[in-house]
């Protein structure tokens, strides 16, 4: 059982391994950034852009253009957390220079405390977010040879008011685990829904469509949303789905099973009853993208779109269910999530169902027959 600080590429790391799994979390942002088992060694199904990392706290002027003007762009990997608002800012925020999902994916993490014994380890990170009031503890621990990873985060609001807020999970996946026409998508959805705006360049999808997963409403036809498909060349997109309100908790797979590895997420319903999926298929062409991304990105959130909060409290419900949630002054809340990162033999064709047992969750996996 190991946790250590690092500097990897300029960037400061907190690493957890546990003999099974590897964990990196960085402390510029606190984002997950790299997920590693020791059975497939060498394969992160987290996103790494192409561009060169820098810190937030380092993001100037000077460098602005190089990130298309915009500091989490600077510093972007993996799973970023969102948290006060989830996507655009209104006008007004971003004259106050708030950056797409807000502070918390551009803060600076401190660390707490970490825990490391024979059996369990683990580590504590806190963030202070001045403009949203609100601070956000996460600790993150494993048992020694265990493929899973624990993950609970304490909300504090530390203003006298009620507020408002939306929060994502932002997990995204970049080659070589994401490829077109390979790797696969499940989850417990119902419902769902294409962004109701433009939303790229090249968009595979219809705006503002109603829709039951994985059948995707496509502009030439019907999509099955598990994949992206190997002939679609370029595109962006972006869909909002429901997770099933009978199901105490909520998840989502990634699956490639040419590569022999399986990542999985796993969460109470109540905390996040929707996953947006967000796909970047080499269609945004402005700095730092350069057309050059193919991303996917699972996002669990407590709101269906990612946009400004003024816009997610405007909007009030979406399919029967709320779109944003309130932190009572003074108050706090508590959320959980599970990490499932396993390898898997080539004949894995996704996940069915994923149920908890005892604190843990258990995988029905669909095979070839």
């Amino acid at each position: 059982m190991k946790f250590r600080t690092l500097q990897q590429q300029r960037r400061r790391v907190w690493t957890l391994d546990n003999g099974c799994v590897t964990l990196g979390m960085l402390a510029g942002g606190g984002h997950i950034c790299t997920l590693l088992h020791k059975d497939v060694p060498g394969l992160n199904p987290l996103w790494t852009p192409h561009w060169p990392q820098i810190e937030p706290w380092q993001y100037t002027k000077k460098n602005a253009a190089q990130f298309g003007n915009s500091r989490l762009l600077a510093g972007i990997a993996g799973h970023n957390p969102c948290l006060a608002g989830f996507g655009e800012p209104s006008t007004e925020e971003k004259q106050a220079d708030l950056d797409c999902h807000y502070e918390a994916p551009v803060a600076r993490w401190h660390l707490l405390s970490q825990q490391v014994g024979p059996q369990t380890a683990g580590f504590t990170t806190l963030t202070v977010l001045p403009v949203a009031q609100m601070c956000l503890a996460r600790t993150i621990s494993t048992r020694r040879g265990s493929a899973l990873l624990h993950v609970k985060e304490t909300l504090a609001n530390l203003a006298r008011h009620d507020m408002p807020f939306t929060m994502c999970q932002h997990v995204s996946f970049g080659a070589p685990f994401l490829e077109k026409g390979v790797t696969l998508f499940d989850m417990p959805a119902t419902k769902g829904h294409t962004f109701p705006d433009a939303f790229g360049r090249v968009q595979r999808l219809q705006r503002d469509t109603a829709f039951t997963w994985p059948n995707g409403p496509g502009v030439k036809g019907p999509v099955d949303l598990r994949m992206i498909a190997k002939q679609q060349r370029v595109s962006s997109d972006f869909t909002t789905q429901l997770m099933d309100p009978r199901q105490e908790y909520a998840w989502f797979s990634a699956v490639h099973p040419a590569r022999g590895l399986l990542l999985a997420y796993v969460w109470r319903r109540a905390d996040y009853p929707w996953i947006g999926n967000w796909e970047e298929n080499f269609c945004r062409l402005q700095l730092p993208w350069a057309g050059k991304e193919l991303v996917r990105g699972m996002e669990f959130a407590n709101t269906p779109f990612p946009t400004s909060v003024r816009n997610a409290v405007d909007r009030g419900t979406f399919h029967g269910e709320r779109t944003y949630r309130w932190l009572p002054a003074r108050g706090t809340l508590t959320f959980e999530y599970w990490i499932v990162l396993q390898p898997v033999t080539p004949d894995c064709r996704g996940v069915r169902t994923i149920t908890m047992n005892g604190g843990a969750p258990i995988l029905q996996l669909k095979t070839e027959n």
